[in-house]
């Protein structure tokens, strides 16, 4: 792990030096003043970046130039330190280095000095004229051929009197062709400078992510590794859901029809859920209160209760007390989830539209009875008696009418399936 770690270091700081190079031969550090230079289509040939010399000291570089009607306009950026050494009033020509050399831009103060103000960022600098600078390349032209030893001239010279020997037509054409290309490129130069342009700012945003991309690079080493030290793991994991998938298929295929019928017959329930779905909160948390309180009465695994018979007991059922399922009222809460009501409070029944309507001595709070479930027909009603009552009778050796209701009210329960234990 050192190992990698040392070595993600080094592509790090190779990418950052490579970045500074590039930083640095692209002056993206440098802070200039920039000046318009008005310049004929000779300005065209200066190379990007070339200097900018004010009596033979470097005070700046070309930093752009475009193409225009009267020639070529050129945006120089001079060093900020060297612009109080350059009057407002030079004039600029475009010389070359040597003959064949490469161009630069020259600032020519006035004959006998300037006395006006130092150059500011903005200014525009007139062209000196053509005509100088082809002087100044003639007067570049002695020192040259002085400088080249004549033999090695005289060597080069019959080297390309050689090579363009009898070859004059084909250069003629050839030179036709390239005149044509250049006709036709010589238009798209601006395009080709946007292009350039462009890629400078691609470089520079690929600069700034190469950090990111590092780090990209390192974590999905890491996932890589992981994946393979978990290759039996991943393995077993798929063959289970291609299982499951199985399955999955062939009980949807089977019961395709039931869970859509059941989808169809839930609806109806469905919306009777999401209409008391304001009282789940409350009831959900009653039930959890009331929790608290079934603990206590069954602690120690026995029922613990408080039977308080009534001192006025009220009148049975009849047939005008039949089961009614009338209240629609809709979600209800009353005092749930926290009751104020207790054994020594035990408060009011709601009164529900259940089918008691008549007083039955408690007033109208009284539920209806429950349906048991059986052909009986309702808990505790007049049929389920009669029902009891004619099962009991042979075992107590009575006719069915003296049968007493107490043997109805004990034996009931259990008729309706509860289950009672003695201790």
């Amino acid at each position: 792990m050192k190992t990698k770690s040392l070595g993600v270091v080094f592509l790090v700081l190779m990418l950052a030096a490579v970045w500074a190079t590039y930083g640095v031969f692209t002056k993206k550090f440098s802070d200039y003043d920039e000046v318009t230079l008005q310049a004929s289509r000779i300005g065209l040939q200066l190379p990007q970046r070339a200097d900018v010399k004010i009596k033979g000291v470097i005070v700046g570089e070309v930093l752009d130039f475009e193409p225009t009607g009267e020639g070529a306009e050129i945006t120089l950026g001079l060093y900020q330190d060297r612009t109080t050494d350059i009057p407002s009033d030079v004039t600029a020509s475009i010389l070359p280095k040597t003959l064949f050399g490469e161009k630069f831009v020259s600032l020519d103060v006035p004959d006998g000095g300037s006395t006006a103000a130092p150059i500011a960022d903005g200014d525009v600098i007139e062209r000196t004229d053509l005509s100088i600078e082809v002087e100044q390349v003639l007067s570049d032209l002695y020192p040259l051929l002085r400088a080249v030893q004549p033999a090695d001239l005289n060597t080069t010279l019959n080297a390309v009197a050689t090579a363009l020997e009898g070859r004059g037509e084909q250069l003629g054409e050839s030179l036709e062709t390239l005149d044509r290309y250049l006709t036709r490129f010589n238009p798209e130069l601006p395009a080709l400078v946007e292009d350039l342009r462009l890629t400078a700012e691609v470089s520079d945003t690929y600069a700034d992510v190469l950090p990111e991309v590092a780090t990209i690079l390192r974590n999905t080493i890491t996932t890589t590794t992981t994946l393979e030290d978990r290759e039996d793991k991943l393995k077993a994991l798929f063959n289970d859901v291609s299982a499951f998938a199985a399955v999955a298929d062939r009980f949807t295929t089977a019961n395709g029809d039931n869970l859509v019928r059941l989808a169809d017959l839930s609806a109806a329930q469905l919306e009777v859920f999401a209409k008391y779905a304001p009282e789940y909160p409350c009831l959900l948390g009653g039930i959890v209160g009331a929790g608290k309180l079934q603990a206590e009465a069954f602690r120690g695994f026995t029922l613990h209760i408080v039977l308080e018979t009534l001192p006025n007991q009220p009148r049975g059922y009849t047939t005008a007390d039949t089961p009614l399922y009338g209240d629609k009222r809709g979600p209800y809460c009353g005092q749930l989830p926290s009751p104020s009501y207790s054994q020594a409070n035990p408060g009011t029944q709601p009164d529900f539209v259940d089918g008691v309507d008549e007083p039955t001595g408690k007033g109208t709070s009284r539920v209806g009875p429950g349906w048991s479930g059986t052909a009986a027909g309702f808990a505790g009603g007049r049929e389920e008696s009669a029902l009891l009552k004619g099962l009991l009778a042979p075992g107590l050796g009575v006719s069915t009418d003296d049968v007493p209701d107490l043997g109805v009210l004990l034996v009931g329960p259990m008729a309706r399936g509860a289950e009672v234990s003695l201790r």
